[in-house]
Order: structure tokens, then C-alpha cells, then sequence
């Protein structure tokens, strides 16, 4: 018993209305807390859920504290969803209704898989920049630190920021390896709007935290940029078509524009 409260102590996120506090090694603080307190919840029910189930069914900590601060802080999350421990009276079996302690006569299924960690929004810049004409049939892919983000959380749906409405466009995402390198979702070809609005794209994970932002035009119009030296940027002519996957070589690496493109999750 005095070890699994050490570990809960210790190891588990503990929340309140006014504060959380996580248990995290000394390096860069989270871009987002949410994100981070469920990573670490995750790997704490990994390692000692089972303990606290048999103290539980020995009645040596009170259940309905432990999942109350589970469900309130961390059951949208997903990561309750594989143990029914959380969704089931511990005793009978019975499920639990969405009041999470009056049994209900349906079954829910304690197998269901975590969804992914939705990640933050990134940018290639924020604010700044002038709209400037862009050629087509230009494959361009910029990376900053804007577009720096955290392995294993998930992306569907991209922007480019453009002022007009001439041609069509696509728009990918690539991950890296000294340069972009697989791509991991692209929009195909639809057409050029006058806006940042998002574009969707099929679902995907981070697989590195440096992530590539590309676009191709079919034709040449105004998109938004900014020159900085420490921007990284590959282009080469390339036929308006399918983005390359991967993403290959014969890229331009000179200069310092870069176009305003973001990638988020709904």
C-alpha cells in the first residue's frame, strides 16, 4: 500500500480546479499542458493500473476519488478507453453509464483504441510578411521553427495564405531526414482560394518533430511571404502533379523567402 500511493505521488498527474501538476524532467516546457499531463497519465496507467485495481478490490484506496480524477481531467483524451476498469462497476462487471457509477443495460466495449494526441497548430511564420507573386510549377517545402513539432501527435487538415482565387493548388506535409523526406498526407489538387483557410487532410503522426510544409501552384498568383535567414526552404521545377513521395533530390536550397503555410487538427 505505502508504494502505490508513492507512485500515485510521485508519477500521476494530479489536477484541481486551480492548478496541475505533472511530474516532467528538467528540459523545455510543453507547448500544450493538456497534451502533455495525457502522456504521462498514459504511461502511468501502464505501469501500475493493475496495482490499483487489486488495492482497490482490497479496499485499501477509495476508487471513486482515483476515477473521478481520471475521467474529469483525462476521458476525452481516449487513453481510459482500453481498460474497464474506468467503465465498469470493479465488483459485478456491470457498465457504467455516462454518469460514470449508475449501471446502464448496454455494453461498452473496454477493447475500443486510443485516439492520437491532436497536435498544435504549425507555422511556417505568424505574422509579417507582404503577398508577392509566385511562380508555377514550383515544388516549394519550408521548414522553420515555427513548424517544429512533437513526435506522435496528429495532423489533418493544412493552409496556404493566398489573396486571390487564380489556379489550382496542392498542399502536403513531409516529415525529415536532413531535408523533407516521406510525405505524409497531401491535399491533391483543389482550387486556389483568397484566404488561410484550412484544407483537409487525411489524417496522420508526427513521425519527426521537424516537419516540412509544401505547395505546388498550376499557375502563378499572389501567395503571402517573408524573407528570413534562418528559414530553411527547397524548391525546384517540378510539372503540376502529384507531390512526390518521397520527397526526392535536385532541390534548390539558396535564399531566404518562404510562403505562409500552417497545419492543424479539427
Amino acid at each position: 500500500m505505502p508504494y502505490i500511493i508513492r507512485d500515485i505521488k510521485n508519477e500521476m498527474p494530479l489536477h484541481s480546479d486551480n492548478s496541475v501538476v505533472i511530474p516532467y524532467t528538467y528540459k523545455q516546457l510543453p507547448k500544450n499542458i493538456m497534451d502533455e499531463s495525457h502522456k504521462v497519465d498514459n504511461k502511468f496507467l501502464n505501469n501500475h493500473l493493475g496495482k490499483i485495481e487489486e488495492a482497490v478490490d482490497k479496499k485499501l484506496i477509495n476508487k471513486n476519488s482515483f476515477v473521478n480524477q481520471q475521467i474529469n481531467y483525462h476521458g476525452k483524451s481516449g487513453i481510459l478507453n482500453h481498460d474497464n476498469f474506468f467503465h465498469a462497476d470493479l465488483a459485478t462487471g456491470t457498465p457504467i453509464s455516462n454518469d460514470n457509477f449508475h449501471h446502464s443495460n448496454f455494453v461498452i466495449n473496454s477493447y475500443t483504441e486510443a485516439g492520437c494526441v491532436a497536435g498544435d497548430d504549425l507555422e511556417t511564420f505568424a505574422s509579417g510578411g507582404i503577398y508577392a507573386n509566385r511562380a508555377s510549377n514550383s515544388l516549394c517545402i519550408y521548414a522553420t521553427s515555427g513548424t517544429d513539432g512533437t513526435t506522435d501527435e496528429c495532423y489533418d487538415q493544412i493552409a496556404f495564405d493566398s489573396n486571390n482565387t487564380t489556379g489550382n493548388i496542392r498542399l502536403g506535409a513531409y516529415n525529415d531526414d536532413s531535408g523533407p523526406d516521406d510525405l505524409y498526407a497531401s491535399t491533391g489538387s483543389i482550387a486556389n482560394t483568397a484566404d488561410y483557410a484550412f484544407k483537409s487532410l487525411t489524417e496522420f503522426t508526427l513521425t519527426t518533430d521537424k516537419t516540412w510544409l509544401a505547395y505546388l501552384k498550376s499557375a502563378a498568383s499572389q501567395g503571402k511571404q517573408k524573407s528570413d535567414a534562418s528559414f530553411e526552404r527547397f524548391f525546384k521545377t517540378f510539372t503540376y502533379d502529384t507531390l512526390p513521395n518521397p520527397a526526392g533530390t535536385g532541390y534548390t536550397t539558396t535564399g531566404t523567402e518562404i510562403c505562409r503555410l500552417k497545419i492543424g487538427h479539427s
